[in-house]
């Protein structure tokens, strides 16, 4: 690189630096002037996240790890705000969304408590770490190449929707919770490769192990969750690709 390209980009980072200091001041100032100084370091946090948002996901893989079963729905809330939708589910369970450019997290919450949670990748790119050394970043690894063992699972192939979802017992690391992973249709990453043969072996009582072999060793899932829950509760909480698309045009 020469020394004028250098210059160059000094130049224009210095720009940027500059405008987003300038932005800043601007909000926080008349705030600051007001007396209401933690609030203004509230306001520049945010415009920081924003700002680094933009160019990596480091914020947002910094919020999904707090999430934790068993955490207080009001913690929760701090961190992503108040749901866009809520659904009731069975037995007092309920699913909370939340939606995000870069991905769909759901919360199921009953009595006040998340019980479990799911987060779906809904942007390229969009990474993050998954089940700690047993897994890896999701999107990255297939179904297979987790450590865990495969439990029970769930297939759906049809005219509106497509998914593959699967409990994985990660030894001790999932003592006191079950650890889930998945493809969905809407979500990022590669393609299914087996679901509708798997789907139409479930239904007609064929050998389902051999097919869905072959799916794990080459899917790469695109969902993750936690939770106290059965994978049936996660299923029912999944959104179809039709419901996704009206609450994302509504509420974005």
């Amino acid at each position: 690189m020469t020394d004028a390209s250098v210059q160059n980009a000094r130049e224009k980072s210095f720009t940027f630096r500059q405008k987003t200091v300038s932005w800043v001041a601007a909000i926080t100032l008349p705030v600051i002037a007001l007396g209401n100084f933690s609030e203004a370091v509230m306001i520049v946090e945010s415009a920081i996240d924003r700002a680094i948002s933009t160019f990596t996901n480091i914020p947002e893989y910094k919020d999904l790890g707090y999430l934790r079963s068993g955490i207080n729905l009001d913690f929760a809330r701090e961190i992503f705000g108040m749901p866009q939708v809520s659904r009731n589910l069975e037995q007092g369970l309920s699913a909370e969304y939340f939606f995000d450019e870069k991905y769909l997290l759901t919360l199921l919450v009953r009595s006040g408590e998340v019980m479990g949670y799911t987060v779906i990748s809904l942007q390229e790119g969009f990474a993050p770490p998954v089940f700690g050394e047993w897994g890896g970043n999701l999107g990255e690894f297939t179904f297979s190449e987790l450590k865990g063992i495969p439990g029970d699972f769930v297939a759906d192939w049809t005219k509106n929707s497509a998914s593959y979802l699967e409990s994985v017992n990660l030894g001790g690391g999932s003592l006191n919770q079950k650890a889930f992973a998945g493809w969905v249709n809407y979500g990022d990453g590669s393609s299914v490769h087996g679901l509708a043969k798997l789907y139409q072996s479930v239904l007609q009582d064929g050998d389902s192990e051999t097919i869905r072999k072959t799916l794990r060793g080459s899917t790469k899932p695109n969902f993750y969750g936690w939770g106290d829950l059965p994978l049936s509760d996660l299923t029912a909480s999944i959104l179809s690709p039709i419901d996704l698309g009206h609450y994302l045009s509504a509420y974005q």
